[in-house]
């Protein structure tokens, strides 16, 4: 299942020798799936790589090629891309959308640069950003507003706290990208003091350190996010501002129906603290709008683009297209870039879906509510005309998750 031999592919760069330069997308989610769509959709040749079968590895868009994970084998990876990038009659442009592809992108930058093209944080930046310990403080630092948020390392610092903060808390990982491989939920809601200290303790040994924090309250229509992409000389070069409106699953999770909308105070707020970072590459900022006293308080920074990226492509930011002009030299003032369209709604058929099923049974969605709230979404994250097969994928994924709860 998995590519073991570089030079069984690298041969295919023959292939496109006489084309516009190779673009490498480093994840197959839904994410990565609007890169390839995007620019397989100009011919623009595409190779989207990815450790598992993720749904944008099976778009017809992009040749696909599934790797073993890049933290335990970075020379496997390496050796694929150097060996396609020595081929390469000019150099590829690299795009990534997670955060294991970002650090190992940043790892490899020097190696790399001679052969492809990218915009990306360097190591430093993108190990503090995906750390929130250190994010966080830089925010704060910045006098940008966060939730009330504790770093226990101990039973004891558990003590300490468990009687001030208010509940219902959450106790998660502080690196997500390691703690979602080691913990078996991403966010843990705990009730009590008691119940903190019980989760803290079930979950010490995994080591990936811990953050306890507030939940700000209000549902899923109070986050609102700034996109973007900021150019090599650390100025913001395309972006748009948007609201989710369901999450799936709901309150902590991926943001399943979003819409575009004018947010200024979160563009604000994500250039201040972006600057702090000296930031260049593609960003996602999220805020939670706090009703107690009319501030945004920051949630997260993804140093990349996100998994509802396509909102960007349907709203006028084709973040793919305008980083590839950008980084082939086609594209050099942000002044050409257009603004982006308001009101334009966004859907994951997938996870909307399993977020209405949540909702129906709390009593918060009905059929009719929820239709009538997709329907007219110009932004999809899986159907296409053109490239059916990632919904009959998923078609076929959630029929079998049926069938196998019927059956035991």
């Amino acid at each position: 299942m998995y590519l073991t031999d570089p030079n069984k592919i690298i041969g295919w760069t023959d292939t496109i020798k006489h084309s516009a330069p190779l673009a490498v997308v480093m994840g197959g989610s839904v994410n990565g799936l609007s890169f390839v769509r995007s620019l397989g959709r100009r011919k623009i040749p595409t190779l989207l790589l990815d450790s598992d079968p993720l749904i944008g590895m099976f778009t017809r868009f992009g040749r696909a090629l599934i790797l073993l994970e890049p933290e335990n084998n970075d020379d496997l990876w390496m050796n694929l891309l150097l060996g396609i990038g020595r081929k390469l009659p000019k150099p590829g442009v690299i795009f990534v959308t997670s955060d294991v592809h970002a650090l190992f992108l940043a790892r490899h930058e020097n190696d790399l640069a001679p052969y492809y093209r990218f915009l990306t944080p360097d190591i430093d930046i993108q190990n503090k950003i995906v750390n929130k310990r250190d994010q966080y403080t830089i925010a704060q630092n910045a006098g940008i507003p966060i939730p009330e948020t504790h770093f226990p390392e101990s039973a004891d610092d558990i003590d300490r706290i468990k009687n001030d903060i208010p509940y219902p808390c959450i106790l998660k990982s502080y690196k997500s990208h390691l703690g979602k491989k080691k913990i078996s939920k991403k966010v843990l809601v705990v009730e009590s003091p008691d119940d903190l200290s019980r989760s803290f303790n079930e979950y010490a040994s995994a080591d990936v350190g811990f953050m306890v924090q507030e939940i700000i309250p209000g549902g899923d229509d109070q986050l609102y996010g700034y996109l973007a992409m900021w150019d090599r000389n650390a100025s913001e070069f395309a972006w748009l501002t948007k609201q989710k409106l369901r999450q799936s699953p709901p309150l902590y999770g991926d943001g399943s129906l979003q819409t575009t909308i004018d947010a200024p105070e979160v563009r604000k707020l994500s250039i201040e603290l972006l600057k702090q970072f000296n930031y260049k590459g593609f960003a996602g900022v999220e805020f939670k709008y706090d009703e107690r006293d009319s501030t945004f308080k920051l949630m997260e920074i993804n140093p990349r683009t996100v998994s509802g990226n396509q909102i960007s492509i349907s709203s006028g930011i084709d973040f793919p297209w305008i980083g590839y002009r950008y980084l082939t030299g086609d594209l050099t003032d942000s002044k050409d870039v257009p603004l982006f369209q308001p009101g334009v709604r966004y859907v994951n058929e997938e996870w909307d879906f399993k977020a209405y099923l949540a909702l129906r049974k709390t009593g918060q969605l009905n059929l009719w509510k929820w239709l009538r709230s997709i329907l007219g979404a110009k932004a999809r994250a899986i159907f296409a005309m053109d490239d059916p097969m990632p919904l009959f994928v998923v078609g076929y994924r959630v029929l079998r998750a049926i069938l196998r709860r019927f059956t035991g």
